[in-house]
């Protein structure tokens, strides 16, 4: 529905309700459900899995890889990965890996068939997996816009360093860059025949009802490539700290370019075959930023990494144009079920008309960086005040279209942190007063955030009432920490708070605190 800031609000409240319910950590030690008395269902235990990776998955989507918009931590995730359709539907207990490849549940023990783990994870289980790669991506590629000379560590994440001396070129076949690449081919080539998108998949992922998810598996991966390759288009992406590549890279850089070429290619490809089978099928809210990239980097590729005098540049545009063309119809095609698709869907044809691709003349600088920026107040271009430092903020690091960047744009909050102000500046320059700007923020998010409030002389139960709530002894025997039952609020079901909340409440989600009477 386009309607990013309520999405970015949702999101954190989202991540607390996990917190709250544990549903990060496995029920208990019976995976296998051989204990019928152990309080839940094979199917109940799944639905939980299911439940908290899709949370992972959307604080991954709108966190961007920014640490600061980030809420859920890797190490926090003690479950293992949502198991195949058939398993689920049937109603069968099975045992699958967690999110690093070839690990399982330290409970479980090492009397583990390995073999059976991998055809017991379904395609569910493989995007999850996708997205904890896409999170260390768009991680590496905030914290190189803010230093391009960074270091790699052993455990996959960026540090900033101070020496050049330290820092790992991309071409290093040491480098984070070259870990990260690996890391994304080493997930492609791990997808089993069934999820590979080929027409003997197709056909069998429409019969299920699963072609759109099939579609989206696949176009994350693509988009994760663009992502990482977009270094060698730093013009494309308006990166802000751009690599200098030597006289002697430049091969390495055409290779970036080819890369980041060929998979807009593919994006759009899959795109157009999937769209062949309705547009329902490209219902998933990604889409069509996904699509709009392909064709801004086919585009950018066509009119200003090829010389288009080149024969073979014409025949590469002949090539191409019929790809983007097919986007475009995409787009349109989305724009009945994607709010965001119809305004995508323009500029995308504004784009191809402005580049004269398949004509004689081609155009240059014809890439509109934000097809948004009509709506809402175009960013400062002023440079920070001299002695004054540059502050750092998510928005200058992320895709135009990210949901933090499209959440922010629609907060009638102006203040731009990298465009320090010095406390003389007068007051016009300053931000609403605190009072009207939370007003104004409340009313944007549709007043999604309730607060407890006293009523008729009664106050919020103390510190003990809350534990009371919270916490029951309901004889469970030991379990480990990782459990929800082991780990310090034990509770039958999946609520904490079973049977301490009404069901006529307007929002049921929220705990009913028992406030004392007052004498």
């Amino acid at each position: 529905m386009g309607n990013f800031s309520n999405a970015f609000m949702l999101s954190g409240l989202i991540t607390r309700m996990t917190q709250a319910l544990q549903i990060n950590l496995e029920y208990n030690t019976d995976l296998l459900c051989t204990n019928h008395d152990s309080g839940l269902t094979a199917t109940e235990k799944e639905s939980r899995r299911r439940l908290m990776w899709s949370c992972y998955v959307m604080d991954s989507l709108v966190g961007s890889g920014v640490d600061q918009l980030t809420l859920v931590d890797e190490k926090d995730m003690k479950i293992q990965l949502p198991c195949n359709e058939r398993n689920f539907v049937q109603q069968i207990p099975c045992l699958t890996e967690t999110l690093e490849a070839g690990n399982w549940l330290k409970f479980i023990g090492d009397n583990v068939d390995i073999r059976t783990l991998l055809p017991n994870m379904g395609m569910m289980a493989y995007f999850v997996r996708h997205i904890s790669v896409r999170k260390k991506v768009l991680r590496s590629i905030c914290l190189v816009e803010k230093d391009p000379f960074r270091n790699f560590c052993s455990n996959g994440y960026s540090r900033y360093i101070k020496h050049l001396d330290n820092a790992m070129v991309p071409w290093d076949p040491d480098s984070e860059f070259a870990s990260l690449d690996e890391e994304c081919r080493a997930w492609y080539e791990s997808l089993p025949p069934s999820l590979q998108f080929t027409p003997n998949a197709i056909y069998i992922r429409k019969d299920s009802s699963q072609l759109g998810a099939l579609c989206v598996l696949h176009c994350a991966h693509y988009q994760t490539i663009c992502d990482l390759y977009r270094l060698g288009a730093p013009a494309l992406y308006k990166l802000r700290a751009a690599f200098d590549f030597p006289i002697d890279q430049q091969e390495f850089l055409r290779h970036l370019q080819q890369v980041l070429f060929d998979a807009a290619r593919s994006l759009a490809t899959i795109i157009g075959e999937t769209a062949r089978h309705g547009c329902r099928m490209l219902a998933d809210s990604w889409l069509p930023t996904i699509t709009y990239d392909s064709c801004r980097i086919m585009v950018y590729h066509l009119t200003q990494i090829l010389d288009s005098r080149d024969e073979n540049t014409k025949f590469l545009m002949t090539e191409t144009l019929p790809l983007i063309r097919s986007n475009v119809q995409s787009l349109r095609a989305m724009g009945s079920i994607n709010a965001i698709a119809i305004s995508l869907c323009s500029a995308a044809e504004t784009m191809l008309e402005r580049s004269g691709i398949g004509s004689e003349v081609i155009s240059q600088n014809i890439i509109p960086d934000d097809p948004y920026q009509s709506f809402g107040d175009s960013e400062e271009t002023s440079e920070s005040l001299p002695g004054t430092p540059v502050q750092s903020a998510p928005d200058y690091v992320l895709n135009p279209l990210s949901i933090f960047r499209m959440a922010r744009k629609s907060i009638p909050e102006r203040h731009a942190p990298e465009k320090a102000r010095t406390s003389s500046a007068p007051n016009s320059a300053c931000p609403d007063s605190v009072a009207d700007l939370d007003q104004n923020v409340s009313d944007k998010v549709g007043h999604g955030i309730s607060y407890l409030e006293e009523d008729n002389g009664t106050s919020q139960g103390n510190l003990e009432e809350l534990q009371t709530l919270f916490m029951s002894d309901l004889g469970w025997a030991w379990q480990p920490a990782d459990t929800a039952v082991g780990s310090g609020i034990d509770a039958a079901g999946l609520l904490p708070w079973a049977g301490g909340f009404s069901t006529t409440q307007a929002e049921p989600w929220l705990p009913v605190f028992p406030f004392p009477q007052q004498h």
